[in-house]
């Protein structure tokens, strides 16, 4: 199913405006984009750029407007599950070609779109998805001109808001399981906090728990991780206990 067009989103014809960089991580960077419509309304977008796997010309990053190349190399396990139709791009993907990497991008690309739109779809906190194209990933900003949505790792929350934040966190996770994933790198870091609400973003890891044989483990993993750093601000709760709730959300 489609995601519904936002009502916060403009119209055509449009003009983006390059805000800056928000931040760069292990394999992307992520610009603020201004989309004005022809009405004068605008909204933020979120641009998220998937850095290069290998630099071969000097100024390359540059032209491509990173600052750096991808950090994130031991995918293969994440791609379990995820078929390439032609052979020839099998080998080419086994082989780690030039043409091999183009089509690990591309693919890495299309799986966040699709896994975010699904999720958007099925009502959990994502930012939606509006468009994709050239390894780079157009989506809803979380936040404000003055002020994007600090990591959860790094939000100051009240312990009341600690507790809001497991709530959300737990209930995030429920609709993501029934959906039939895992995030695969779940942490405080790729949590988003904002107007008193937990935001789940980065999911180009994220698994088919039926297709991907290490789908259960990820799972479990994302569920001790961020257990474990609530269970460091006073949040006493037995992962193994979520584990086998979402299990029930999963296959029940």
């Amino acid at each position: 199913m489609a995601s519904t067009r936002p009502p916060w989103l403009v119209g055509e014809p449009f003009d983006d405006h390059d805000l800056g960089t928000l931040r760069s991580g292990k394999e992307a960077q992520i610009d603020v984009v201004e989309r004005v419509g022809p009405d004068g309304r605008s909204c933020l977008l979120a641009r998220k750029r998937y850095l290069p796997r290998t630099v071969t010309a000097k100024g390359q990053l540059e032209s491509l407007g990173v600052q750096r190349s991808s950090a994130f190399r031991h995918d293969v396990e994440y791609r379990e599950g995820r078929q390439f139709r032609k052979s020839r791009d099998r080998r080419a993907v086994e082989a780690m070609t030039t043409y091999g990497r183009k089509l690990l991008q591309d693919r890495w690309l299309d799986h966040e779109h699709d896994v975010l739109a699904r999720l958007h779809d099925a009502g959990c906190r994502v930012p939606y998805p509006v468009s994709y194209a050239d390894d780079v990933l157009l989506m809803e900003y979380v936040g404000e001109r003055a002020l994007a949505a600090p990591q959860l790792a790094m939000a100051r929350l009240t312990p009341d808001e600690v507790r809001r934040a497991w709530s959300d966190v737990v209930d995030g996770l429920r609709l993501i399981t029934a959906a039939g994933w895992a995030h695969g790198d779940l942490s405080a870091y790729n949590l988003l906090w904002w107007e008193g609400a937990v935001w789940f973003i980065d999911f180009p890891q994220a698994v088919d728990i039926a297709a991907n044989p290490s789908g259960l483990s990820f799972l479990h993993r994302d569920v001790c991780n961020v257990a474990a750093w609530f269970g460091r601000r006073g949040i006493d709760e037995d992962p193994e206990e979520v584990f086998a709730d979402l299990l029930s959300a999963a296959f029940g």
